[in-house]
């Protein structure tokens, strides 16, 4: 599946696709295209970078095109790196990812344990660049492997694409996926994330997103592990590639039995958590019935009465949940 983006594009941006192809692996500055229309080339050069992370050393995305005949242009290649300084940063990568699943898990996981090996090894190894630019300029290699495993920060395209790597090492589809996506439901900004082929399903994994969530909490959050199509337009926009279907068992609220759409069941199960007196209690709720704030403060205002009834000590609770979700976190933390 590393040509889904290919298969995306036109007859003649196909063309490029290939003409660039030919063209980084002979190393070449340039090569000729039939056309003069940076339309027809962007495309075939974002395809490109989106299909082959392996590829961090050649600026894909800024596209430089110049007309050498009526209809016919030439575009150019900036590579970042010598061929000498390639090769090390190449090498350094691959000992980077060999210490990354340097783990007996990963050679006893079945796929999807595999998938989750991949998205925790990554939430807890790398820092998400909110502010990756010089002079209003993305940093190159946060779009790339490169800013991922060698500094371990990157934006959500050179994550997605460290991710896609990593499948590709351990022969599972993760191809990266384009679109839009909103923290607050009215502004929309660019995003990539994965989506992963697991027996024949798919669903979607925005490793992204989950680090920034994860980070301030020193916690490994799933709440964009494995979900699917219903779940990801809540604040995702997407086209329709795969069929994302829900209850599958992939997610990981569902193989571990913390989602539910009653509040008997989860009232059942933050006891069960007071009872084993877990300091973390994190699952999801899906009422679409209510606004997600309204069941936000129904569901603190649940389990501080709880706690209150069970609890032999002052306590505090750091809440991070996120609302559209429906994915709910507390921390209980004890007061001296």
């Amino acid at each position: 599946m590393s040509d889904l983006h290919y298969n995306q594009l036109t007859v003649k941006q196909r063309k490029i696709y290939n003409s660039l192809f030919e063209a980084i692996g002979g190393r070449r500055d340039s090569f000729p295209v039939d056309t003069v229309d940076l339309r027809e080339v962007s495309p075939a050069y974002e395809a490109f970078s989106f299909d082959h992370p392996e590829y961090f050393y050649v600026d894909l995305n800024n596209v430089n095109l110049t007309i050498t005949a009526p209809g016919k242009g030439k575009a150019e290649l900036r590579y970042f790196y010598t061929p000498d300084e390639t090769a090390h940063r190449k090498k350094s990568i691959e000992a980077a990812i060999g210490k990354l699943l340097d783990n007996r898990e990963f050679g006893s996981a079945d796929t999807l344990g595999r998938v989750r090996l991949i998205h925790d090894r990554l939430v807890r190894s790398v820092t998400y660049e909110s502010h990756a630019t010089v002079k209003g300029m993305i940093i190159p290699d946060a779009l790339t492997i490169e800013g991922v495993f060698l500094r371990g920060a990157a934006v959500c395209e050179g994550i997605a694409k460290a991710v896609m790597y990593l499948g590709q090492k351990m022969g599972i589809e993760l191809p990266v996926v384009t679109g839009q996506a909103t923290m607050d439901g009215v502004n929309y900004v660019p995003h990539a994330w994965n989506v992963a082929c697991v027996g024949g399903s798919y669903a979607h994994i925005d490793v992204t997103w989950d680090i920034t969530l994860s980070t301030p909490l020193k916690f490994t959050r799933y709440d964009y592990f494995c979900i699917p199509d219903v779940d990801m337009r809540l604040d995702h926009v997407f086209g329709g590639l795969f069929p994302c279907t829900h209850g599958m068992g992939l997610s990981f609220f569902e193989r571990s039995h913390r989602e539910f759409n009653d509040m008997d069941s989860c009232k059942k199960y933050i006891s069960e958590k007071l009872k084993e007196r877990s300091d973390v209690i994190y699952f999801k709720f899906t009422d679409h019935s209510s606004q997600p704030e309204a069941l936000a403060k129904r569901m603190d205002d649940t389990i501080t009465n709880m706690l209150r009834l069970r609890s032999l000590f002052m306590f505090d609770l750091e809440k991070a949940h996120n609302p559209k979700q429906g994915v709910y976190f507390y921390r209980i933390l004890k007061r001296l």
